[in-house]
């Protein structure tokens, strides 16, 4: 197994972040994930949730990315959810490496 590349998603609504390990580079397709839920979730919702997430990801091209994006978005939207109670997530990062 190779070591990964690390994204971050920071905290976030008083929600802790979390440290994410891919078996390749896909920094840009997840923080376009979080931007784009930060953005649905900032303007009153605009479209159904599902739908958003779904049109932006098939632009992607690979599967890897595909997948980053998505765990980006919903990430941002559980940070939201959850932000009403406190969670200790432990500080070992999250794996995704295949």
């Amino acid at each position: 197994m190779s070591k990964g590349v690390m994204t971050c998603l920071p905290p976030h609504d008083g929600h802790p972040g979390v440290e994410i390990i891919w078996a390749a580079d896909c920094r840009e397709a997840f923080n376009q994930g979080v931007k784009l839920a930060q953005t649905w979730l900032d303007n009153a919702r605009s479209g159904w949730l599902w739908a958003v997430m779904i049109a932006e990801r098939d632009l992607l091209p690979c599967a890897i990315e595909r997948r980053a994006f998505e765990v980006g978005f919903l990430s941002r939207v559980h940070q939201r959810i959850c932000s009403a109670r406190c969670c200790g997530q432990s500080a070992n990062p999250l794996s995704l490496e295949r």
